[in-house]
């Protein structure tokens, strides 16, 4: 997934079966229930079997069985359908709340005849169902009583128009999670080569003063644990009107950072030294500050007495991921110094962008399933709290008189988190596909962030070619401006000697 490249590991656990019962009952029934108590006054009532379809894989297709029946009064008073019932159709319709999730091999309408409907021993209709792209969608069946001879062609006007059966649940998730966890091995097997890297480049009495001087961490800590959080919460309360994304937004908003914000600081010139401490010190207080904030804000967005799942494990493994290769680098600094300086100089940029580049396009095209449910709201909440992150870290940085290696590393940091933790408290708190519907918000952030990084990677890159050309236009100017003057100075010299050798006297 796209989050991977923002952190190193990946893991999946057990989901939790009483959230998805809360979660279903707050999202869908209930805004059902008062449509079904309208509907169990109706003598009109259609089954569905199954129940409800739950996990069905995408691109496979599923069948309802549809069976209506009339419970009414046969009498004189009857309406006309009743006592005439040859005159009329009889069409139970499908709307859905969306229509990305699922699709019908035929018309989204099933006509039942009325033999079908007052004699139970007859089959029951067929609707076939297939899922398009991973979530949820509920649909609504309406029967529509039609004249069986229209006044018009085409004309469509109901008799009457009766909901029959409300809130009927489909959930679609993945057919296969293969391309997953290929990506994921090869990213990690890079991710730690990349940082052995640049623990060849890690200068540990730069880290030691970082420490005793935590001045700019304590400016990320800060920022990351008090500014992230709350932008995050307010732009998912102004902005997704839906609570399960809203509350995978709030999930990316409190995450710490990744090891993705050490790859960026290197390659726009920032501290890197500053950047790695930030994100180790920001690793270890994410498990006292992740729940703190999950247990203050996720109440707005989950229903009343959900468990959220703090990955620890997974959190301590990034850990791991983190330090392990990075001490290796230092091992190697430490014994071989050669080969750190030749990995420093020649291997640590061009492996870093060759890493973010790859793992984005594959990141892209692993989750190139999901895409079509995102939208301009969901990519302008990712871009606001990317943007605030930046410019927040950078100010806050600037005010306590932070240098700009210093302040990039700052706002990098801010505005970057580590997702993969984001994805994993998902999965261990929402069953799919509701964890995957939540973690659109991070993944649309992931992209205005990688988008933007680039932007700023291309400046960086131009003002640099730029400024070299400058410098190797002045080295030539100066160098013909040098000889110049010497073929000058010489020719003066060679006048005075022919002077002084041939005098014309």
């Amino acid at each position: 997934m796209l989050c991977i490249m923002w952190s190193a590991s990946s893991s999946s656990a057990t989901c939790c079966s009483f959230l998805i019962l809360a979660l279903i009952t707050f999202t869908v029934n209930g805004q059902n229930n008062q449509t079904l108590s309208s509907i169990e006054t109706s003598p009109w009532q259609l089954v569905a079997d199954p129940p409800k379809l739950e996990r069905i894989t995408e691109r496979s297709p599923y069948t309802i069985n549809l069976t209506l029946t009339y419970n009414g009064e046969h009498g004189d008073s009857s309406p006309k359908y009743v006592t005439s019932p040859q005159a009329f159709r009889f069409v139970v319709k499908v709307l859905m709340s969306n229509r990305q999730t699922v699709a019908f091999s035929k018309k989204q309408e099933i006509e039942f005849e009325w033999d079908d409907i007052v004699d139970a021993n007859v089959s029951s209709k067929t609707l076939e169902i297939t899922g398009q792209v991973i979530g949820y969608v509920s649909l609504d069946f309406v029967l529509d009583i039609l004249p069986a001879k229209p006044l018009q062609r085409n004309d469509t006007i109901a008799f009457e128009s009766v909901p029959v059966l409300s809130g009927y649940l489909v959930t679609v998730v993945r057919a296969s999670d293969t391309l997953d966890t290929v990506f994921t091995i090869i990213m990690v097997i890079m991710a730690a080569l990349n940082l052995i890297n640049m623990g060849c480049a890690l200068d540990m009495a730069i880290v030691k003063q970082s420490i005793i001087r935590p001045v700019g961490v304590i400016v990320g800590f800060i920022s990351q644990f008090t500014f992230m959080p709350l932008v995050a919460f307010g732009v998912a309360m102004l902005i997704i009107p839906d609570s399960l994304m809203g509350f995978g937004l709030l999930v990316i908003g409190v995450c710490p950072g990744g090891i993705a914000s050490n790859f960026w600081t290197l390659l726009l010139d920032g501290d890197v030294n500053l950047s790695i401490t930030m994100t180790f010190v920001s690793s270890l207080a994410a498990m006292g500050m992740m729940p703190l904030w999950l247990w203050l804000l996720s109440g707005f967005f989950l229903p009343e007495g959900s468990s959220v799942q703090v990955p620890y494990v997974n959190m301590a493994i990034s850990l791991i991921l983190l330090t392990f290769p990075l001490g290796i680098g230092i091992l190697i600094r430490r014994f071989k110094l050669p080969l750190a300086e030749f990995l420093t100089g020649k291997i640590l940029k061009k492996f870093s962008i060759f890493f973010i580049i790859f793992i984005f396009a594959l990141g892209f095209y692993s989750m190139s399933h999901i895409f079509i449910l995102m939208d301009w709201i969901l990519l302008a909440a990712g871009l606001a709290v990317t943007v605030s992150g930046f410019l927040f870290g950078a100010i806050f940085a600037w005010i306590t008189r932070l240098n700009r290696p210093q302040i990039i590393a700052v706002s990098l940091e801010t505005a970057m988190q580590n997702a993969n933790i984001a994805f994993v408290l998902l999965k261990t708190t929402l069953p799919t596909p509701y964890s995957d519907i939540a973690a659109l918000p991070a993944i649309a952030q992931i992209i205005m962030t990688t988008s933007i990084l680039f932007i700023f990677l291309g400046i960086n890159f131009s003002y640099k070619c730029y400024q070299k050309n400058c410098t190797e236009k002045e080295k030539v100017k100066e160098e013909i401006e040098t000889i110049s003057s010497s073929g000058y100075r010489n020719k003066g010299y060679c006048a005075d000697h022919d002077t002084t050798v041939v005098n014309p006297l």
